[in-house]
């Protein structure tokens, strides 16, 4: 939501889903390169030469695991549906990351691997995975959760990871590092991350890896994609990593582009259920986006605390404020604004995610927090380097350059990183492509069964009708359809 050589490998035996702590004095085998399966649980810690500050700490669970008086409850008791995978932590220092990893339902051996993020910034990523796309979604009242047959595991397998630190599961013993450094400095750990596991598990360089996420990925993932396919340039072909594509939904890439649209939504009917707002509001919300519109590219230009902070409160106070007085939900417009981030169900997944039970049986270790859903601190943290006024569109531009494609989709019913700002985006796009994808948006527009589609070489965009910020919990089936097809480089419909 938008608020390489092993240098040692140990491996602990453990019951299966025990939270692993770093500190475990536990007996150490050190063994040469091997690659270990999916065979009952075990703890192993990961280390890679080129990334000597960094380290993977991984929990395996297999999905036919069945819980004992001893061990407590399987990931696949407290996730019906989860497959085997991975549970674990990246370390480096003091900050570990926590994320969760499940095989493709259909073929793992060949189908693509998926990295899931949510946004925020300070967004966990095990909403995606409780709430959205994961194996399992939690049920009301968060006292279990049952089988999600529209996961996005039933394609690909998908990591679900925690960052930055202070997001989630993820956690530093000194809570000064929450959140710093910005979106820049988190690229460094999602690498590393990425370099550790393809160290542990080369098999699966073989498959098309692709990062996806909604929201601040619009920040997030053009800029982690891009740092991978600049290190992709220096480094060798068996060091480099196989990014092939991103999906990217309801994003935030560029304020300057986007603030006018929180103008569109609810004061005109170009969602075909507004306007929303009455007249007397909007006039002066459109009297504002001119000065708004210019106060933000000073920004940009000049992205000094004090410039930024101005521009920030007049355009908030000006375009957001009127919204957000309504009663109506941020995330969808048909919707009114109810309970934790304007959605009933995420207390519920809050107090899921809470539980002893689900602590145990995801390996998530002692010393991580309470779960909180989304961390104010880290957006606080992202907020004072400025990194909310980064403009990603020619980190995008450079993706597609190089060949790697990009699928961008939107719910036509979200306010916050609506479609009417994405297409201002990716209609003032830097890239020799940017002709032939305006014509095809003027022209040739395909209708399928979640809305409408067109797409230019390595650029596809789609809306989904009905569907607010979060597609894959909105339109599940649609979420999954256009995700597939996506992966198997097929059109929509």
């Amino acid at each position: 939501m938008y608020t390489a050589v092993w240098t040692t490998i140990a491996i602990t035996l453990a019951a299966a889903g025990t939270s692993a702590s770093f500190d475990s004095q536990a007996p150490i085998l050190e063994q040469p390169d091997v690659i270990l399966p999916l065979v009952g649980s075990y703890v192993r810690t990961l280390t890679h030469e080129s990334h000597p500050a960094h380290s993977l700490t991984i929990t395996a669970h297999n999905s036919s695991q069945l819980s004992t008086k001893s061990n407590g409850p399987s990931v696949s008791d407290i996730c019906p549906g989860a497959t085997s995978g991975y549970t674990g932590y990246l370390n480096s220092g003091e900050k570990h990351f926590y994320f969760a990893y499940f095989e493709s339902r259909s073929n793992p051996t060949t189908d693509p691997l998926v990295l899931w993020l949510n946004g925020g910034p300070g967004c966990s990523s095990m909403l995606g995975l409780f709430m959205e796309l994961g194996p399992c979604t939690v049920n009301e009242g968060g006292e279990s959760a049952r089988e999600n047959p529209n996961s996005w595991i039933n394609s690909a397998s998908v990591f679900f990871l925690d960052q930055p630190i202070g997001v989630g599961f993820s956690y530093s013993t000194n809570n000064s590092e929450h959140g710093q450094g910005g979106t820049f400095a988190a690229s460094e750990d999602i690498y590393a991350f990425m370099k550790l596991w393809y160290k542990a598990f080369p098999d699966s360089k073989s498959l098309p890896f692709s990062i996806a996420g909604e929201s601040y990925g619009g920040h997030y993932i053009p800029v982690f994609a891009s740092h991978i396919n600049d290190m992709n340039r220096i480094s060798t072909p068996e060091e480099q990593i196989p990014l092939e594509s991103v999906l990217i939904g309801n994003g935030i890439f560029s304020d300057t582009k986007q603030a006018s649209s929180y103008y569109d939504i609810p004061c005109t009917n170009v969602t075909g259920i507004g306007p929303l707002l009455n007249s007397t509001v909007c006039d002066k919300m459109a009297a504002a986006v001119p000065r708004c519109e210019f106060l933000m590219s000073i920004c940009n230009a000049y992205p000094d605390p004090l410039i930024c902070g101005a521009s920030s409160s007049y355009c908030s106070e000006t375009l957001e404020s009127p919204y957000f007085q309504s009663g109506l939900n941020y995330y969808d417009i048909s919707k009114p604004c109810e309970g934790y981030l304007c959605y009933p169900i995420m207390s519920s997944i809050q107090k899921f995610l809470r539980t002893d039970k689900l602590r145990k049986a995801f390996g998530v270790d002692e010393r991580a927090p309470i779960f909180e859903g989304c961390s104010n601190e880290v957006g606080r943290e992202f907020q004072k380097v400025n990194d909310y006024i980064i403009d990603t569109r020619p980190f995008v531009a450079s993706l597609l350059h190089a060949g790697i494609r990009a699928f961008i989709y939107v719910g036509t019913y979200d306010w916050i990183c609506n479609f009417v700002g994405n297409e201002r985006v990716f209609g003032s796009l830097e890239w020799r492509g940017l002709p032939d994808f305006r014509y095809q948006q003027e022209n040739n527009k395909k209708v399928w069964s979640g809305g409408l589609w067109w797409e230019s070489g390595p650029l596809r965009y789609a809306r989904i009708n009905g569907a607010g910020h979060m597609v894959p919990f909105d339109r599940p089936v649609e979420a999954l359809k256009m995700f597939t097809a996506w992966l198997r480089k097929e059109g929509l419909v």
